[in-house]
């Protein structure tokens, strides 16, 4: 067993990563290894099968999903066999047991009568964050991709949002002192690069501020940066407190335009393109999950045949 500690190995092993993988991923495995693993092993001859199970077992009792938790594990797992491949650990089997899988919960969206309040409200109340909403609502967008729009991304003649970039935030290796910095970046995917229609209601909305605006100005910062998503979630939060609605995710805008799609009988192939998703699966297994009054015409309508 080498004498290095758990922390130098994974210096190392970043090192050697950066050569290969993009920065973005680099920068998602060392916020795990900073703020997961490195507090846990101080030495290789911590890691057992024991502690990698309290380790798995103490991440989902902290309120961690399965998939946050099978990723941390993942990554302790490269860093293992990269002991193991340069001789510094024994090889060993480190399987780890996880619960069963609990009942899939349908994502959170918001009631009919709550989006028209919240609409009704935003409209009422303009501001480039709250105009950051309503697009969220009438486009489906994720918060990286809205918060990274520009005046220059809408084309209010063709009715049209350029989606061709992303915000996100990233660790920054060489400064530890700054935990992580806001990026632009290119969508999630190649589907995710799209043209997304806009309603002939946003377009309205967006006409009345788009000729005191400039191109490179970003829409939900109303400046020249572009607004940290995170800022766009507390922003969220008050509107939903202001308005008295459930507190929900800011993704759930995005599940509730899907569903709202859903509803009007949009096909699942557009839909699928709308949201920019690879794989139309992806589109049905997250967003499309009828409501009980969509279950309720579909009982109707088959008895109605009868």
């Amino acid at each position: 067993m080498s004498r290095k500690t758990f922390k130098e190995v994974c210096r190392q092993w970043e090192l050697e990563k950066a050569k290969f993988i993009k920065p973005t991923s680099l920068a998602a495995y060392s916020l795990t290894l900073r703020y997961h693993l490195e507090p846990r092993f101080k030495t290789l001859g911590d890691i057992s099968p024991e502690s990698v199970q309290r380790l798995a077992d103490e991440e989902l009792e902290s309120g961690n999903s399965p998939t946050t938790v099978k990723g941390i594990i993942l990554v302790l797992k490269m860093v293992i066999r990269y002991c193991e491949r340069n001789g510094w650990m024994p090889e060993r089997k480190y399987e780890v047991t996880y619960p069963k899988r609990k009942e899939k919960r349908n994502p959170q969206i918001l009631l009919l009568d709550e989006e028209k309040l919240m609409l009704s409200w935003l409209e009422r109340n303009p501001s480039p964050a709250n105009l950051g909403l309503i697009i969220c609502l009438c486009c489906g967008l994720r918060i990286g991709e809205v918060c990274a729009l520009r005046w220059e991304d809408v084309d209010v003649r063709r009715c049209v949002i350029h989606i061709r970039r992303t915000v996100h935030r990233i660790y920054d290796r060489e400064r530890p002192d700054k935990k992580s910095q806001l990026t632009l970046g290119v969508p999630k995917t190649e589907d995710s690069r799209r043209d997304v229609p806009v309603s002939h209601y946003l377009t309205n909305i967006l006409k009345k501020v788009y000729l005191d605006t400039y191109p490179e100005q970003y829409i939900v910062s109303g400046k020249e940066k572009p607004m940290d998503p995170q800022t766009f979630r507390n922003h969220f939060k008050k509107v939903a407190r202001i308005l008295e609605i459930p507190a929900r995710k800011v993704h759930s805008l995005r599940h509730t335009f899907a569903t709202r799609c859903v509803e009007s009988k949009c096909d699942f192939k557009t839909l699928s393109s709308l949201l920019g998703h690879a794989d139309i699966t992806t589109t049905l297994n997250l967003y499309v999950h009828p409501g009980i009054e969509q279950k309720r015409r579909c009982v109707e309508d088959m008895m109605n045949m009868l």
